[in-house]
């Protein structure tokens, strides 16, 4: 994608607030698990999410074309929102279980599995350069876990799986990024995760009713920086600038969550996490300079 100035400025822009907004949803995340399960969590966060993106469709002017979707298309969201919810699942048990900003610099690994993923179901090849980016980012998940408490290590096992699972999510999605609207997607992403959490977290006991006026607003808080403006501002900036760049950009979010749960919840991660996080952020980063680099030989070679 060759951007004009105006739409890598628009790019650049939802690219940052996507990373801002969801490093500051993290923070409510941490703040409500403190009290409440993973399973209610969930429930309610996207349950709220229905709220705020039907709200945002009135103002809008577009109910109409973001509740008309296409029976494939339910199917198609239905299937993407089984992947999130075991992803979701994973991450924020997780982010009970240590610092945010640490699960923030965890799941950079999104990238990483998605890499892999492409190698094992797309037969594409990783490149030596690009190898040297994942012995980074295994280079900080080693430096995390060495010697590390046993909430830590559950930790990286949960965001790797949460990583993985959202991977392919996110693979499946970006191949139908123009084939549905975005108010769309996140709308019934939303019901349907807030459903499958319900359903599965009432079988197994694990959701509870919330009636405290201060959780239900550090849920509604969560809902608004989470599910609907974390993820509309990463689907503008996927719009306007390459998916390569706005990821590039994205990885500034755990510094985002670090500065914000400082100021917030006076917590900071240790040394050791934030050396291993700033190697897994420069691996990454380094993949996605490779692959933008790649791509445009490719042009160059094909012009």
């Amino acid at each position: 994608m060759t951007a004009s100035p105006s739409a890598r400025f628009r790019g650049d822009f939802w690219a940052v607030t996507s990373a801002l907004t969801t490093g500051l949803g993290l923070i409510a995340a941490k703040a409500a698990l403190e009290t409440i399960n993973p399973f209610t969590f969930n429930t309610y966060v996207f349950a709220l999410g229905i709220i705020v993106i039907l709200i945002d469709a009135v103002i809008s002017g577009t109910m109409t074309e973001t509740i008309a979707v296409r029976p494939v298309q339910l199917l198609f969201l239905f299937v993407i929102a089984i992947f999130f919810c075991g992803s979701t699942l994973c991450l924020y048990t997780a982010v009970s279980l240590t610092e945010p900003a640490t699960v923030s610099f965890l799941s950079r690994l999104e990238l990483v599995a998605t890499l892999l993923l492409a190698g094992v179901f797309l037969k594409e090849r990783v490149s030596l350069a690009e190898s040297a980016g994942l012995i980074l980012v295994v280079a900080g998940i080693v430096v995390m876990r060495y010697d590390a408490s046993v909430e830590l290590s559950r930790a990286v096992v949960l965001v790797a799986a949460a990583s993985l699972l959202s991977g392919i999510g996110e693979v499946l999605l970006k191949s139908r990024i123009t084939w549905i609207s975005w108010r769309s997607v996140v709308l019934y992403r939303n019901f349907f995760m807030a459903v499958i959490f319900l359903a599965v977290g009432t079988i197994l006991g694990e959701v509870s009713r919330v009636s405290d006026i201060r959780m239900l607003g550090l849920l509604a808080v969560a809902a608004i920086l989470l599910p609907y403006m974390g993820r509309l501002s990463y689907l503008k900036a996927m719009r306007n600038i390459d998916i390569s760049r706005a990821s590039i950009i994205s990885q500034s979010q755990p510094f985002f969550a670090a500065m914000a749960a400082l100021l917030l919840l006076g917590t900071f991660p240790s040394l050791k996490e934030i050396i291993g996080g700033l190697l897994i952020v420069a691996g990454v980063i380094a993949i996605r300079l490779i692959e933008m680099r790649m791509s445009r030989s490719r042009i160059t070679d094909a012009g």
